[in-house]
């Protein structure tokens, strides 16, 4: 039995529109995707702001628009950090559901750490380490043990937070670096999440598949970025000289998306303190995340 289903991911930086055909019990086939970028993340601490919710209701408007009208698709959405933490989220929930019929489901952290494993493990030959998801509101840690979830930590310690917290000049200055790298430090010193992989670290998210097309200086396709192995060196090598560019500049640099230029610094950064704080020597990187967890746990019901 199959079924179509249109999956929008309501993401911290950016909206996604999945649309994938599911085969109950055997496997799934995405079919289109496509992405913009809504900044969900951006403003105030636990706020959506006026311009995000206008973006992103903008996005999924499109989205609804291109979706085929005769597949007899379901439709639903998924939200992450941004859109849960926010104390207004129900400016943007009220019209999701009522005007464009959508089911929205708010993904707790532990649910969001749990599907990126899952992506993560089904695509990756891995039974045991840690899993890194960086995005633009939150850092989730999922430590995995004979192919298990064993915990989960959630820091809010997102790039595009992040970014809009601690950075100011452009390029950003040592005492914002510095600030930021402490901040990091700090939270991740509370975490009780085991950081000590006795596996693999694995990295997935916008940042680290971007890190990924640095390495490889193009924009790679999911192929070439899957399964990348980038160490302690590439990594501090890119954080800088990426910290040392205008945004301008960095948006020319290549392998990097325009798009990802103003944030990119403090990924990197992040991903940097994570391989010191885990002792790790090597980040795999994953092109596959919670959007793909998501239609794994629906295509294989129970896992």
């Amino acid at each position: 039995m199959s079924q179509s289903l249109a999956l929008i991911e309501l993401g911290s930086n950016a909206a996604r529109l999945l649309l994938a055909e599911i085969t109950m019990g055997v496997g799934y086939r995405v079919v289109c995707q496509e992405r913009v970028q809504t900044r969900l993340a951006s403003g105030p601490e636990r706020w959506l702001s006026s311009r995000a919710v206008r973006d992103t209701l903008a996005a999924v408007r499109g989205f609804v628009r291109s979706l085929p009208s005769n597949n007899g698709h379901t439709a639903l959405a998924i939200a992450t950090s941004a859109v849960r933490d926010a104390e207004n989220r129900a400016e943007l929930l009220r019209p999701l559901i009522h005007k464009y019929g959508l089911n929205v489901v708010i993904l707790s952290p532990h649910d969001e750490a749990c599907l990126g494993a899952l992506a993560v493990l089904h695509h990756l030959p891995i039974r045991d380490g840690l899993i890194a998801d960086l995005g633009g509101g939150s850092l989730q840690l999922t430590s995995v043990r004979t192919g298990r979830v064993e915990a989960t930590a959630s820091l809010p310690v997102g790039v595009v937070r992040m970014t809009e917290q601690f950075f100011h000049g452009d390029p950003p200055s040592p005492d914002e670096l510095a600030s930021l790298r402490s901040h990091v430090q700090q939270h991740l010193r509370r975490v009780t999440t085991p950081l000590a992989p006795t596996g693999c670290f694995v990295g997935i998210g916008g940042t680290v598949r971007a890190l990924a097309s640095l390495r490889l200086g193009r924009r790679a396709d999911e192929a070439a970025r899957h399964g990348l192995r980038l160490g302690q060196s590439h990594i501090a090598a890119m954080r800088a000289r990426l910290e040392a560019l205008p945004a301008h500049r960095r948006r020319r640099v290549p392998g990097l998306r325009p798009q990802r230029a103003d944030i990119i610094v403090a990924g990197v950064l992040i991903i940097e303190e994570l391989l010191r704080a885990t002792n790790s020597p090597t980040l795999t990187v994953s092109t596959f995340g919670v959007r793909d967890g998501f239609l794994i746990r629906r295509t294989f019901p129970g896992t």
